[in-house]
């Protein structure tokens, strides 16, 4: 889906991202975005990703290991030898 807007450019060369927009791409004050001109009449305008960002959802939906679990795999990677 493309969704399209019109705006004026101030008088800096500023444009503003529409608040709908940037909440949709949770864009903040702290994120960076990445400007691309191609052939020399559009302006692509991408959210930076943070690589901390993409760790975060890595484990989305994933449950933690139990003491038992960990216990387990310690054992197994690091045996204990009498």
């Amino acid at each position: 889906m493309t969704e399209k807007i019109t705006q004026k450019v101030s008088s800096n060369g500023r444009i503003v991202i529409p608040k709908e927009w940037r909440d949709k791409l949770n864009i903040d004050d702290k994120n960076i975005v990445e400007m691309e001109l191609k052939d020399n009449k559009t302006i692509l305008i991408k959210k930076k990703i943070h690589p901390l960002e993409i760790e975060d959802n890595l484990f989305e939906g994933v449950s933690p290991f139990t003491e038992e679990e960990l216990d387990k795999a310690k054992k197994s990677l690091f045996p204990i030898k009498d």
